[in-house]
């Protein structure tokens, strides 16, 4: 019975460091979906375009106020 018990508890665990695993290596969103819909080219918010896993966003300015902004391309001024 322990031997069931300490399978399971394996078990469980595998599967949660999976789930975390999958949620962390999933893309975010930033994608061609954005230069899609805005028109904006990767380097217009990144000074070099980062790695999958990288944590470095290498952002510009505009970059900067966009993240700032929650992730929206802050207004033009006219």
């Amino acid at each position: 019975m322990k031997t069931l018990d300490r399978m399971v508890k394996m078990i469980s665990i595998a599967i949660g460091i999976l789930v975390v695993s999958i949620a962390f290596l999933s893309p975010l969103n930033a994608s061609s979906k954005f230069t899609k819909e805005s028109g904006k080219k990767c380097l217009d918010c990144h000074s070099k375009v980062p790695k999958k896993a990288e944590k470095e966003l290498y952002l510009t300015e505009l970059g900067k106020k966009f993240k700032e902004n929650g992730n929206k391309l802050p207004e033009q001024k006219k």
